[in-house]
């Protein structure tokens, strides 16, 4: 099996962790990532849980692995990387079955990275039209071009408010 299998594997949990790790450590830990994190990945994971498939225990160590690795990326998803390190980390919050079945609602729902960045760029040639953002004058591909802070923060600022907007229809349908 070569390494992008191997990763597959984590990344799906297709095996216990203690079969998979013995494969991934025979090769050599690359910052170049193979394989590409996304939403389904968590999902089917919390479904698992919460079906009783996984304990919690499954479920963070899992979540470590996933993170301790830069062979695999998120594509810039900040809301996808933000649910992983919730479940990576348990001291900060502890996993329910109702908090993970409300994390994959959430994560199904949620704005992918490609919503946001549309948004983003939406909101921003606004407010350079508007004058909303007073002198600065900086194109949103100038910004993530040279402060990809300031890209980050704005994408969040512009995903916030979509999860807003989506809370409030969901609001608003029951």
């Amino acid at each position: 099996m070569d390494r992008k299998s191997a990763l597959r594997e984590l990344l799906e949990l297709k095996k216990p962790l203690d079969e998979i790790l013995p494969t991934l450590d025979r090769f050599e830990r690359d910052s170049v990532p193979l394989v590409i994190f996304e939403r389904r990945h968590v999902v089917s994971i919390l479904r698992r849980y919460c079906d009783g498939d996984l304990n919690r225990h499954d479920v963070e160590r899992w979540a470590s692995l996933i993170v301790s690795r830069s062979d695999i990326d998120y594509n810039s998803d900040a809301v996808l990387r933000e649910h992983l390190l919730e479940l990576a980390l348990p001291a900060n919050s502890q996993l329910t079955r109702e908090r993970a079945g409300k994390s994959a609602v959430a994560l199904i729902e949620g704005p992918t990275a490609k919503a946001v960045e549309a948004a983003a760029r939406v909101l921003h040639y606004e407010g350079l039209r508007h004058g909303w953002w007073d002198t600065y004058t900086k194109s949103y591909d100038e910004l993530a071009a040279t402060d990809p802070i300031g890209k980050f923060e704005f994408d969040g600022l512009v995903e916030r408010m979509l999860m807003a907007a989506i809370r409030a229809e969901t609001d608003d349908n029951q």
